[in-house]
């Protein structure tokens, strides 16, 4: 298992015009935020056990990334949640959830490298979710003493955008609104797949920069599962090196260029890392290099926006994201 300071490392280096919003709807539920009758107590299977939820919790802690996204989709603000910064990013809050917070705001904490267990006792919670995270069992034991805690459902970091949405809707006693906003979203990929053939079977790498070569997305990583459902699938340079079964893998120098694939994705949140991976021979001269098929990810609030996918985030970013695809796979 990757530690938490690597695993962080790979991510943060990183209209929905065909479903809307997830404001759009205009149930009671969603509309208030309450949870749904006789949706507790609720039990939340996860790689550590399961956690049983009693009543609606309303003090809600999340840990790592994107959880604070099915959070807030449900009309509930989180006591604390991650800190966040880049460019594109104001006031430590990712702009997707700026613009639902109505002012609100809600504690802003940094787990890495170590998570803040006296901070999150203060704010006396009533539930924990860290289904988008790295927490180790151990960690787990100590939030699960604080409160109810939720872990990822198989392994760290690779929990699917969908997947995330159904565990915190069930256990903030909302599934139906959640499977709602899944389905909104899922039929916006749907609709984006049938409207761009030309990804069917294509392969990509998608990839960000380290001092010693190349962090790897492999077939498990949210962002990946979430090419698939565009048709896009990973180059057999990334199927070579992804043996694992962890969701990201470091490749050196010497090996980048086994990675070309029909378009190379690169996150470059800080818009420095093209120009670096440039001067090295073999990157530069790969086919999808060296003939423009390089979708690049500039900005943290974009690269946070398509690297960790949400209901929230897919409208802030996934047309600009496919147009980008599209324009490199046509």
């Amino acid at each position: 298992m990757k530690t938490r300071s690597v695993l962080l490392a790979a991510c943060v280096a990183l209209t929905l015009s065909a479903c809307g919003t997830s404001g759009d709807s205009g149930s009671d539920t969603e509309a208030s935020g309450a949870a749904e009758a006789g949706s507790f107590p609720v039990t939340v299977d996860h790689a550590y056990g399961s956690t049983t939820i009693d009543a609606e919790p309303m003090r809600i802690v999340t840990i790592g990334w994107s959880g604070q996204d099915a959070v807030i989709a449900l009309n509930k603000v989180p006591v604390a949640m991650e800190s966040f910064s880049g460019d594109g990013i104001e006031n430590n809050i990712l702009p997707w959830d700026a613009s639902r917070l109505n002012g609100a705001k809600p504690v802003l904490m940094t787990t890495n490298p170590d998570i803040p267990f006296e901070q999150i006792l203060g704010l006396d919670p009533d539930v924990i979710l860290a289904v988008y995270s790295g927490i180790d069992e151990g960690e787990y034991k100590r939030l699960s003493d604080i409160a109810p805690t939720v872990a990822f459902p198989d392994q760290p970091w690779d929990t699917a955008w969908d997947k995330q949405m159904s565990m915190i809707g069930a256990a903030l006693g909302q599934p139906e609104q959640a499977q709602t906003l899944i389905d909104e979203t899922g039929a916006y990929f749907e609709k984006q797949a049938a409207d761009h053939p030309q990804f069917q079977g294509k392969t990509a790498t998608y990839a960000m920069r380290t001092d010693e070569g190349l962090i790897v997305f492999c077939g498990t990583d949210p962002r990946i599962r979430l090419l698939g459902q565009l048709g896009v699938k990973t180059s057999p340079g990334v199927d070579a090196v992804c043996t694992s079964g962890d969701s990201s893998v470091s490749v050196g120098m010497e090996s980048i260029d086994t990675l070309d694939a029909d378009v190379f994705i690169l996150v470059d949140a800080d818009g420095t890392n093209l120009d670096k991976l440039m001067s090295f021979g073999p990157f530069a001269n790969m086919t999808s290099v060296s003939n423009g098929r390089l979708v690049r990810l500039v900005g943290m609030d974009y690269a946070m926006a398509t690297s960790a996918p949400t209901v929230l985030s897919v409208p802030y970013a996934f047309d600009e994201f496919i147009a980008q695809l599209s324009d490199k796979l046509s």
